[in-house]
Parts: structure tokens; C-alpha cells; sequence
């Protein structure tokens, strides 16, 4: 059953532990904040790697606000003026 809830990770990629307690309790998606974004390819093979868990296409949120509050930075992504 997929719980109604959306869960973050802990770093970078997904960790034994995390991906043990997704797959037994599988959320309605993701957030990521800028503690799990380094680059576009960590985050293409972090995505992949939380798609993998739960079976399916599920949500994957960003923390990105605009303005001050920006987890998709320089010099992969656009920065947006504050």
C-alpha cells in the first residue's frame, strides 16, 4: 500500500537503510532538497535509483523556491534573480 506521504533522503544517493524502508513502506513520492543535489548526473541516477524502489513512476519533488531559496544552482541549472 503507498502511503500518502512524501518523503526525503538523507545525502547524495540513496542509502541500504532508505531504500529498505521505501520498499517496505512505499511513499507518494519525493522531495530533494540541496543535500541530495550535486549534479545533473547524481541527480538523473538518484531519481533512477528511487523510481527503481518503487515500482513505478513516482512523484520526485524539488525544494526550489525561487529567490533566495534556489536548490538547482549554478553552474548546471539557470539562477534565477532574487
Amino acid at each position: 500500500m503507498t502511503l500518502p506521504v512524501v518523503l526525503s533522503l538523507s545525502g547524495l544517493s540513496l542509502h541500504d537503510e532508505e531504500a529498505r524502508l521505501f520498499e517496505d513502506n512505499p511513499p507518494y513520492g519525493y522531495i530533494l532538497f540541496k543535500r541530495n543535489i550535486e549534479n545533473p548526473e547524481q541527480l538523473e541516477n538518484l531519481i533512477s535509483d528511487l523510481r527503481d524502489i518503487s515500482g513505478q513512476d513516482i512523484n520526485i519533488l524539488i525544494d526550489q523556491e525561487g529567490g533566495r531559496v534556489q536548490r538547482l544552482t549554478a553552474p548546471h541549472w539557470h539562477k534565477y534573480p532574487c
